[in-house]
């Protein structure tokens, strides 16, 4: 069975191994171990590069012209077998990290779809802040974070081991005079040198990077916060102009984007604490080894190519001790990444544990073509009740519309018996679900792809002809889209409310559901093209029954009962 992200919180280490007890562990295992191979025959070739500088220097020294271009013939073919490796290294990293992004976007977006988390999160949670930025941006740098510091840290500790024996050997010993108590032999006295030269930075770097952690999360909810309130400019455009909206915008944007600066800024100033002791440390590191090397150089230990030899081993000792170090930055970015998908998740489950706390409604289902609700109490989250003790029999074949004054919960009644509004209690039941029940909110959505599939949502049905759509399009008074069916743009952009609500119309005719609830899907049309709809509801479709919330009194006349929430109102 493939293990998937359950309901629950998450450690970093949980949440980066589900991919690999997942149904793709064999084949992402096989791409890892041949990275793996890849990264230790390239510290293999470290070694040989290494081993080819004593020679080379050596040749040199002796002026031994013949070695010298042999040695250089093998130089050459040992960089280019050095390339094909790293090029095919890279390629065999990036498609596994593609393969594990695509495999945990998807569990993301399971999660974050199913049992309406999304619609949660977005109306009743106030700490998540844009899921989608952590669906699309931190699942793809955790994934290639995660490979490449891991692959990284495997290079280092193969690294190490590769060199040392090579370190140690060339190091031979330090004689340091000790006065009258004789004289300390230090063998291997440059691999010693190396390990304690990183200790001492990669705790200097800890001290002084740790705050990037918190900063780069900061930083990453404040970009998001502004390209979220930048967005919302863009898709209210119409308002804001009509009402000259644009200096308030304005100091919004620039209220939030101070923000971003501001935390900007406290990043620089402590990369540039981290600069001043990396850069100098590298620094350091570049002339330290041949101070320590140079003592066995003059006498005599070995040649000029041993020193070559001693600094290239040293150097690549000492890269792999201060992996983290020169890796520090990319650490803590990964850490923000990481703590911000995991209080994703987090969210998502305490939102959903809150959702099931909360509601109390009990549905089940009839054999009598009835909606029923029975001792209905509809809250709001902050536990406020709205209407109490409520009601309702609906009975198929008839009409309804939906009457109290605006603010009393008529919305919220509607989305009650649609089972997404959570705070609550009391029974409903509703028609056995091969009656199908259709609800219209007021504003009318359009997903993104051509108006065909816009017309079709939610149910792609792929054998509805054309020219049906044609035809009702016509009869909604839309001709102007019948040659557009399979045009894609922004349809919300291009359409008027009026129009988007007559498609929403459509969509019920194409359909063709058990009961329809209408809440106020009517309000951005005139008169005649709301009597034209209603008609086409009840020319076209005899069988179902009309369930209607609005405030307009011409809506009355398509109804033949009226449900007066008033009667169920706090007073």
């Amino acid at each position: 069975m493939d293990h998937q992200l359950a309901g629950r919180p998450y450690t970093a280490w949980q949440l980066i191994k589900v991919y690999w007890q997942s149904s793709q562990r064999l084949f992402a295992y096989l791409m890892l171990i041949v990275v793996l191979i890849m990264s230790i025959f390239l510290v293999g070739m470290d070694v040989v590069f290494t081993t080819w500088y004593n020679y080379f220097y050596d040749a040199l020294q002796d002026y031994n012209r013949h070695a010298a271009l042999d040695l250089l013939a093998i130089f050459i073919f040992l960089a280019a077998v050095n390339i094909v490796v790293s090029v095919y290294r890279y390629y065999v990293q990036q498609y596994l990290a593609l393969r594990w992004r695509r495999w945990l976007t998807e569990q993301f977006l399971d999660r974050w779809l199913a049992k309406r988390r999304y619609y949660y999160l977005e109306n009743f949670d106030e700490h998540t802040d844009n899921p989608d930025q952590r669906i699309q941006e931190d699942i793809g740098s955790l994934v290639l974070s995660t490979l490449s510091l891991a692959i990284g840290l495997i290079s280092a500790v193969t690294t190490i081991f590769a060199f040392v024996f090579v370190l140690w050997k060339l190091s031979g010993y330090l004689t340091v005079p000790l006065g009258k108590y004789g004289v300390l032999h230090v063998p291997g006295y440059l691999v010693w040198v190396g390990i304690l030269y990183s200790i001492i930075g990669t705790a200097i770097t800890f001290k002084i990077g740790y705050p990037l952690v918190s900063l780069n999360f900061e930083q990453q909810r404040r970009e998001a916060n502004f390209r979220f309130a930048a967005i919302d400019v863009r898709s209210h455009a119409e308002h804001v102009a009509l009402y000259r909206g644009e200096h308030n915008q304005k100091t919004i944007l620039q209220k939030i984007f101070s923000g971003v600066l501001e935390n900007w800024y406290a990043i620089i100033l402590r990369q540039k604490l981290l600069l001043w002791f990396t850069a100098g440390y590298n620094q350091v590191s570049v002339i330290l080894p041949l101070v320590v090397a140079l003592p066995n150089y003059f006498n005599k230990i070995f040649k000029l190519g041993g020193l070559m030899q001693a600094l290239a081993a040293f150097s690549r000792i000492q890269d792999a001790f201060s992996f983290i170090v020169n890796s520090y930055t990319a650490i803590a970015e990964w850490r923000a990444v990481i703590r911000r998908l995991l209080t994703f998740l987090s969210h998502m489950d305490e939102v959903e544990q809150e959702a099931q706390k909360q509601n109390q409604f009990i549905f089940s289902e009839n054999k009598e073509d009835k909606i029923i609700a029975k001792n209905l109490v509809i809250k709001t989250p902050r536990g406020e009740t709205l209407l109490k003790n409520v009601n309702q029999e609906l009975v198929h074949g008839q009409n309804y519309v939906v009457k109290g004054h605006s603010g009393l919960g008529k919305s919220t009644f509607v989305r009650s018996l649609a089972g997404i509004w959570p705070y609550g209690s009391g029974e409903i039941s509703l028609p056995e679900k091969k009656k199908s029940i259709m609800f219209l909110p007021q504003t009318t959505y359009m997903p993104l792809g051509s108006l065909r599939e816009a017309i079709l949502f939610p149910d792609k049905i792929h054998d509805t002809p054309d020219a049906l759509l044609v035809q009702l399009l016509q009869e909604c008074d839309l001709s102007q889209l019948t040659d557009r069916l399979h045009e894609v743009t922004r349809w919300p952009e291009h359409l008027s409310p009026g129009e988007l609500q007559r498609i929403a119309f459509i969509r019920v005719l194409i359909h063709k559901p058990f009961w329809v609830f209408l809440d106020e899907s009517t309000s951005a049309l005139d008169l005649a093209h709301e009597k034209q709809v209603y008609q086409l509801l009840q020319d076209k479709l005899p069988d179902c029954s009309v369930v209607s919330v609005g405030h307009q009194p011409s809506v009355d006349a398509y109804h033949d009962n009226e449900i007066d929430l008033e009667a169920y109102a706090i007073s």
